[in-house]
């Protein structure tokens, strides 16, 4: 039931990266105040916990034990992890962009309601983040599909820094998956995991999960495909996921930019040396460019396309950032101008 909210929300981080007014006043706000509007009517709150759920949901293609019992497995239950993280990434965003447009004071009111309403992740007896609203036993550890960490990646409710204890639940969820003999060497779920690797500051693990992807599910031409026999494909197929996916996980390896903050060389193997990279482009209409040497930063180069507040992090140190549009900073490996 979020799968077309899955497919908008495109439309919130083409806003975050480019902070085009105009687009969020047209596309981005229109569309997605609509998608709000149709979830504040679809979801019910849970007669037991007081949450306001959506349901039924479901995670996608995976399945749970309810109960002791292991005879049935079951799809639908009501709020799947998934679905709390598209909604609430959702109602966040069109609050704040009702602010700053200054319009719908009712239906701002009604976001704050309901989003003091929406479940908290939930870390389940395994120390695994849950993927449902129970802590139900997974009837596939194996799957492929690991939908509800897109509360780590390419989403940003989970973070090491800011909590902690459900970004080891994630890792957890992670290892997990990886040490399940039947887990399949899907194209899209190695760029999953090399994303998530990433953001957790895993840049070993992330390269381990690129490198099998290029080295193991690309053709001569680079391209990602789907091995046969997985959905019943009599041979290899073309799947664009681990081309646009592994892309995306390379950059995050490289430098992040979520919460407010632009975070340089987060998760940098210990192989990559030496290098560079220009043209990295970050939320906020930003663009960064990096050098390092040794596995260590020597400069990098922040430009602004519009006014530009947040903050710059390597390691442990962090500074403030306050730059007007068209301007740029090079700073060094302590961050200084």
């Amino acid at each position: 039931m979020t799968g077309g909210l899955w497919l908008a929300e495109q439309l919130r981080v083409h806003y975050e990266y480019g902070l085009d007014d105009d687009f969020l006043r047209r596309s981005a706000y229109p569309v997605l105040k609509e998608a709000a509007l149709f979830y504040l009517d679809y979801m019910s709150v849970h007669p037991e916990k007081g949450w306001l759920v959506t349901g039924p949901s479901n995670s996608p293609e995976n399945s749970f034990f309810a109960g002791a019992g292991r005879e049935r497995s079951y799809a639908l239950s009501m709020g799947a992890t998934l679905d709390q993280v598209l909604v609430r990434d959702l109602f966040a965003f069109c609050l704040a962009s009702a602010e700053r447009l200054s319009i719908d004071d009712d239906f701002q009111d009604r976001l704050r309601k309901a989003v003091s309403l929406l479940p908290p992740l939930q870390i389940g007896a395994g120390g695994q983040l849950q993927e449902w609203l129970e802590d139900f036993g997974e009837a596939q550890p194996d799957h492929r599909h690991v939908s509800h960490l897109h509360a780590l990646f390419p989403g940003a409710q989970v973070t090491p820094r800011d909590t902690p204890e459900l970004a080891e639940a994630a890792r957890r969820t992670l290892a997990n998956r990886m040490d399940a003999a039947e887990l399949e060497d899907v194209e899209f779920t190695l760029a999953l995991f090399a994303g998530g690797f990433a953001r957790l500051g895993d840049g070993e693990l992330a390269l381990r999960q690129l490198s099998y992807l290029v080295g193991r599910l690309c053709f001569d031409n680079l391209l990602t495909y789907s091995k046969a026999g997985i959905a019943g494909a009599e041979s290899n197929i073309f799947v664009a996921d681990g081309n646009f996916g592994g892309t995306a996980a390379f950059a995050e390896m490289l430098m992040q930019s979520h919460g407010g903050v632009i975070h340089l060389l987060p998760a940098l193997p210990a192989s990559w040396h030496n290098g560079s990279i220009r043209g990295l482009r970050a939320r906020g209409n930003a663009e960064v460019d990096l050098t390092w040497s040794d596995g260590a930063l020597t400069s990098a180069t922040i430009r602004a396309g519009s006014d530009l507040q947040a903050a710059l992090r390597y390691r442990e140190r962090e500074v403030g950032l306050n730059l007007r549009a068209g301007k740029a900073i090079v700073v060094d490996a302590e961050l200084r101008a």
